[in-house]
């Protein structure tokens, strides 16, 4: 499994955030309906007045279906145009068995943070917007492997490991001077100061090794 983060010149919605330059799309989720839509929604952050008066002139969108306002933020259920179909990589995502962890989206453009199955599942994911001449900047790309016991891996690097390497940088064991020694690390993560010892420095060989060090081999 490959997770990526990607920075796209997407169409969805381009012309509805130009007009609102200080606003913020958050995608929660899309629907294919039997007939054919495309519908999904999308939490907006920002200058709303701004957004609504983009919408009347996207391409991409319908008027929206429904809006509900939380607090600061409104969710719209927007339904795509045919302009919007055929400029959306939502079916793609679907085909290709990948999943969209994170989506969001300014005038500036949108970032995808997704896991695909494959580096072909995420070749042709950019493929899909190179074919149809819009900007994608791959910002980063991790490898997550699953163990047998549904742990996963990143960089080689365990869920535990990870939650030791976070914890020691949040609780300032890393700082200069310390903040807080391995015996207070051990207790924040619940374990003996040596198994806190172990799981760090293990954590921190595994992520140079397969992130720095020469073609990704130890020494």
């Amino acid at each position: 499994m490959l997770l990526a983060t990607l920075l796209i010149d997407y169409s969805i919605l381009r012309e509805t955030l130009s007009h609102a330059p200080n606003t913020k799309v958050t995608w929660e989720q899309s629907d294919l309906t039997e007939d054919g839509d495309h519908q999904m929604l999308v939490w907006v952050d920002g200058e709303v007045a701004a957004f609504d008066a983009g919408l009347e002139a996207d391409p991409t969108v319908n008027a929206p279906l429904q809006v509900a306002e939380f607090d600061d933020r409104r969710l719209y259920q927007l339904e795509l145009t045919d302009d919007g179909k055929r400029a959306s990589v939502y079916p793609t995502v679907i085909e290709e068995g990948s999943v969209l962890r994170e989506v969001t989206a300014t005038h500036e453009g949108w970032h995808f943070r997704a896991a695909f199955p494959s580096s072909e599942a995420l070749e042709r994911f950019h493929a899909f917007f190179v074919d149809r001449d819009l900007d994608v900047e791959l910002r980063r790309l991790q490898d997550a492997r699953e163990t047998a016991d549904g742990s996963r891996f990143q960089y080689g690097v365990t869920d535990r490991q990870r939650e030791a390497l976070v914890a020691a940088v949040d609780a300032g064991y890393l700082d200069i001077p310390r903040s807080r020694s391995l015996a207070e690390l051990g207790e924040r993560l619940g374990i003996s100061p040596n198994a806190t010892s172990e799981r760090f420095r293990r954590g921190v060989e595994t992520l140079i090794e397969n992130t720095v060090y020469p073609d990704g081999r130890s020494p």
